[in-house]
């Protein structure tokens, strides 16, 4: 650890073997998303919507293992909590690709959202953070997750280009063989060893930041209205356009926001995903939705991004992990509920999804100035 510590450079080969690792990770997770639903159709005779409600309950079992993550990475190897977290993600995804009843793909997919909260708390709170300079933990906290957002373009993008040569249960070999593949980068990192702890089998440490939770039921809704989005948009050109925002709204934080109050960096996002709504609902065609996803990654990008500063300058420096795992578990929880909400509606009326949509980041954009960013300046531990 001290040879960490007297390497300040961020872009080291461990740094980059995460980032690649969770990119990989975050590509079969999210490149499930549209793979997994039409499996389920092909094999239930179940229609897309009821399928993909299915699915989702993916965002309920990343909480599972949260209170234990403390115990198993102070007790046991933490490169080993990583590499069991990722078998069994692997496990639980190539289950999916076997007729089995429904409730065992239910419970599938359920151990897998289990597996991956575990991966993201042992890789993302805990290994990036032992293998990094401590002046550097932000910073590399900050890439870490732009990693996440890009895979949640990137991998419904790999899976449709794939699908234009090969069937959706073909297609589901994507997410099983980047696993594998993260799996086998994980096994040749080098991490410095540290002495076994004894701590409580059950905490909080490592998985829930209390102080943050305003800060937490607002993320939520920040990445449900991305969700209500996903099951609507099976074409290449939306998570093409997606990914565009994702790196358009990357740019704009770094070269323009950095020093500058948060305020107006988040009254862009927030009239962004406000005209992903509108657009959608004034103007319905075909050809012109596509281009919203424009829109909503850079709206998405330019709120989470922040919204991932204000966790880290909430948290006191020994609880830098648990912030982050907070924020995680923020992102892809709301993402799961945007998915069901817009499954269980979308037979009914699509266009009820968008007024629901434009209603929530409408109510949203008013309680983040009313009470919101007052609350943090009270509390940030760190100027803005």
């Amino acid at each position: 650890m001290a040879d960490i510590q007297n390497n300040p450079s961020l872009w080291k080969s461990s740094f980059v073997t995460i980032l690649v690792v969770n990119l990989l990770t975050g590509i079969a997770m999210y490149g499930l998303l549209l793979t997994e639903p039409w499996v389920l159709g092909r094999y239930f005779q179940e229609n897309l919507s009821v399928a993909g409600a299915v699915v989702s309950v993916f965002g309920a079992g990343i909480f599972l293992f949260g209170p234990f993550a403390n115990y198993w990475l102070d007790r046991y190897k933490r490169k080993s909590v990583v590499l069991w977290a990722q078998f069994f993600m692997l496990l639980f995804t190539v289950a999916t690709l076997y007729r089995l009843p429904e409730w065992m793909y239910i419970a599938a997919r359920f151990m897998q959202g289990a597996a991956y909260g575990l991966f993201q708390i042992a890789l993302g709170a805990t290994l990036l953070i032992d293998l990094t300079h401590t002046k550097k933990r932000t910073k590399a906290a900050y890439w870490y997750y732009w990693v996440t957002r890009f895979a949640l373009a990137l991998g419904p993008l790999a899976a449709l280009v794939l699908n234009l040569y090969f069937d959706w249960e073909n297609v589901i070999w994507l997410p099983a063989s980047m696993l594998l593949l993260s799996w086998l980068l994980i096994l040749q990192l080098h991490v410095p060893f540290r002495t076994p702890l004894e701590p409580k089998c059950f905490s909080l440490d490592r998985f829930w930041l209390p102080r943050a939770k305003i800060l937490f039921f607002t993320l939520v809704p920040i990445s449900f209205l991305l969700g209500l989005l996903l099951p609507r948009n099976y074409t290449v050109y939306f998570y093409g356009w997606l990914f565009g925002g994702f790196i358009l709204s990357q740019a704009i934080h770094y070269f323009f926001f950095r020093t500058r109050d948060s305020r107006l960096l988040m009254l862009l996002g927030f009239v962004a995903l406000i005209l992903v709504y509108v657009i959608n609902l004034l103007v319905p065609e075909p050809d012109v939705v596509p281009f919203t996803g424009l829109l909503a990654g850079a709206g998405g990008g330019l709120l989470t991004s922040r919204y991932l500063i204000y966790f880290m300058r909430v948290a006191e420096h020994c609880e830098r992990g648990t912030a982050q795992s907070s924020y995680m578990l923020g992102w892809e929880s709301g993402l799961c509920l945007g998915m069901l909400g817009s499954s269980l509606l979308l037979p009914r009326n699509a266009q009820i999804v968008y007024w629901i949509g434009l209603a929530v980041v409408l109510l949203l954009a008013v309680f983040y100035f009313a009470k919101v960013h007052r609350w943090f300046l009270t509390h940030s531990r760190k100027g803005m």
